[in-house]
């Protein structure tokens, strides 16, 4: 238990908190509760490319509404059960991942931004447009919630089976991110131009980590579809990319528990706020303000950097 450290403490303690949500048997609650573990993993799955691998996407989007609108599609038209769906939809943005890192994982920064964007953007246009198959502007409702395999029409059955997802995929990107190839590729990040010297491709580890984001991603918007029962191109626009990036700046991009944090208090505050009035804009702008100001590595930088201080206070003593 010493070799604990606070990011982890709060890893178990979210996991405790979010499994005995359904216990109040408030609705608003779980919903809160469902929308911050799906976050979450969108979060994640964008930091593995930003705060790891040092990519700055403005088109991670692509994947959450690609998997979001190949659930619907496919639990609609082909086969009707939201577990396959989910499935497919984490296989689709993984194969989506390949092909899109292909194209923009040979240019970097602010290059790799744009054509990200593009791609991005390429997707809300179809969606858009597409209007027999996607529906639109009106998207698809009514996305089945029972099927061949489970059903999910409870509230409480929903929710957990959300929690599975969200504790599966944790724990995995909890391994790769102590692995080797976690460890490589977050030296992405911090000096690319040696990994050649130590035999391993810059753009083959690239491309790993963009298909497990994007793979995860996918998950994470088939996750969605099903909690709100309806998508609608906006998942694709390129706001919705920005609001994981703003999740991952608030709790910090360096840590594995950063992207949690921040979609905690990025739902927290999107949701409150905007009851009292629309101004969370303006509050989150603020806290982005004071954060990057007074510590770029976000929330858990200074409970790190205070951690670590009580730490060598009490050697001493």
């Amino acid at each position: 238990m010493r070799r604990l450290t606070p990011e982890l403490y709060g890893i178990i303690l979210v996991a405790i908190l979010t499994i005995i949500i359904p216990a109040f048997k408030d609705p608003f609650y779980m919903y809160m509760a469902s929308l911050f573990m799906i976050f979450s993993l969108y979060s994640m799955s964008y930091n593995i490319l930003f705060g790891y691998a040092g990519l700055l996407s403005f088109g991670h989007a692509l994947f959450y509404a690609g998997g979001a609108y190949i659930l619907a599609l496919f639990t609609l038209n082909v086969f009707r059960d939201p577990l396959i769906g989910t499935i497919m939809a984490g296989l689709g943005s993984l194969i989506l991942a390949v092909l899109v890192g292909a194209l923009t994982l040979r240019h970097s920064r602010i290059y790799f931004s744009m054509i990200t964007l593009a791609f991005g953007m390429l997707l809300y246009a179809l969606l858009l447009k597409w209007r027999s198959i996607t529906g639109g502007s009106d998207g698809i409702s009514g996305i089945p919630r029972s099927g061949n395999i489970i059903n999910i029409m409870d509230p409480i059955v929903r929710y957990y089976y959300i929690y599975a997802f969200y504790i599966i995929i944790l724990v995995l990107l909890y391994m790769l991110y102590k692995s080797k190839y976690g460890l490589l590729i977050r030296s992405l990040g911090v000096n690319e131009s040696f990994l050649p010297f130590t035999g391993h491709s810059v753009f083959q580890l690239r491309i790993i980590a963009f298909s497990i984001a994007g793979s995860i991603a996918g998950i994470a918007g088939a996750l969605y579809a099903i909690l709100m029962d309806v998508v609608t191109p906006d998942l694709a626009y390129w706001t919705t990319s920005a609001e994981p990036l703003v999740a991952t700046l608030i709790g910090g991009s360096k840590f594995f528990a950063g992207p949690i944090l921040g979609s905690l208090i990025f739902i927290i505050l999107t949701t409150y706020s905007a009851r009292i009035a629309d101004i969370w804009q303006l509050i989150l702008g603020s806290l982005l303000i004071i954060l990057v100001l007074g510590s770029r590595g976000g929330i858990l930088e200074v409970i790190d950097r205070i951690w670590k201080t009580r730490r060598r206070s009490g050697l001493k003593i």
